[in-house]
């Protein structure tokens, strides 16, 4: 059985200590990102996040290492140089709302209990939280399938997971630029412009799933060869590439809908996609196939359960956008 080194989890909780400090700097930066979002700022989000990623970048070395005026912290300085980062986001949103960029401001009357925005509010996010949260369990689920082959497909699975993130950063992106849009005419009644950003936002994803689709498909080798030199896993996982990049092109549908339905305060449908994508359909899947497949049964399992999620999300999505119509 695997266990824990306690330099490894001394090490850890060093870490945590530190960067559980800047927690409220985090959630201050985080709530002015998500405001500065809310009516359209998504410039100065995206320099906001870039400003603090950067800070980190140059920071650790510096304090992890003690390079110039900075004193050699080790571990505590790489969480310190996050901490920083957190903070230099947040007093960069604070100077802008102190300039006026932000078109609303906040003040001590409307710190209210509402328990009407309350329960809204939660509805939306409570349901978000979880879908970020089953990720997570897929990943646990499919090592456990993936290691009674061999180990190998455990990494070719981390893999597989570290290149996606270029492919759906960049939807989620646009994702998170259609919410308040949605949310905006759909509160004007302007259920036809809804429809247009749907649709705009949904080929937009998928133009960039298809070229993801055509990358893994004539550069798979390549691609895994970033990450190792080991012929076999090169090999295994430039196959499994191949295949789970089938369901890329379908995956939009589901990313897009679901984002389109937190715009329209739908929550709970929202959630029931990712539950039908992440662990309904995803996981038996897995294991099914990979009974009758071997490991080529899990990568087989990523794009059916894309193409059966894609027709459930645009199912869903159509009934609940026609019941708020």
């Amino acid at each position: 059985m695997f266990t824990q080194s306690p330099t490894v989890l001394d090490f850890g909780i060093r870490y945590s200590i530190v960067v559980f400090a800047f927690t409220p700097m985090n959630i201050l930066a985080v709530s002015f990102e998500k405001v500065f979002q809310s009516v359209g700022k998504m410039k100065i989000t995206m320099t906001g996040m870039m400003l603090g990623c950067i800070a980190n970048i140059i920071l650790d070395p510096l304090m992890i290492f003690g390079i110039g005026v900075f004193p050699e912290m080790g571990i505590e300085g790489a969480a310190l140089a996050t901490g920083l980062g957190q903070t230099l986001t947040f007093v960069f949103y604070l100077a802008l709302y102190f300039r006026g960029c932000l078109s609303i401001r906040i003040q001590r009357d409307f710190l209210v209990f509402d328990r009407d925005l309350f329960i809204r509010l939660y509805g939306v996010g409570i349901p978000s939280a979880l879908s970020m949260a089953l990720p997570s369990l897929l990943v646990s689920a499919l090592n456990g399938i993936l290691a009674a082959f061999s180990q190998i497909y455990i990494v070719i699975l981390g893999i597989y997971y570290k290149l996606q993130t270029f492919l759906y950063l960049p939807a989620n992106g646009f994702v998170q630029g259609m919410r308040p849009l949605i949310g905006f005419n759909y509160g004007a009644g302007e259920y036809g412009r809804v429809r247009k950003i749907y649709s705009i936002v949904l080929i937009m994803s998928g133009l960039i799933m298809a070229c993801g689709t055509l990358l893994c498909l004539v550069f798979s080798a390549p691609l895994i060869g970033l990450f190792t030199t080991n012929p076999e896993t090169i090999h295994e996982g430039s196959r499994a590439l191949q295949v789970i990049s089938v369901g890329f092109i379908f995956s939009s549908v589901s990313v897009t809908s679901s984002g389109a339905l937190e715009g329209l305060g739908k929550g709970i449908p929202s959630l029931m996609i990712s539950c039908f994508r992440y662990v309904l359909f995803m996981i038996p899947a897995a294991f099914l196939l990979s009974r009758l497949l071997g490991p080529d049964g899990v990568w087989h399992a990523f794009w059916l359960t894309e193409c059966l999620t894609a027709a459930i999300a645009f199912f869903i999505y159509r009934k609940n956008f026609a019941e708020k119509t």
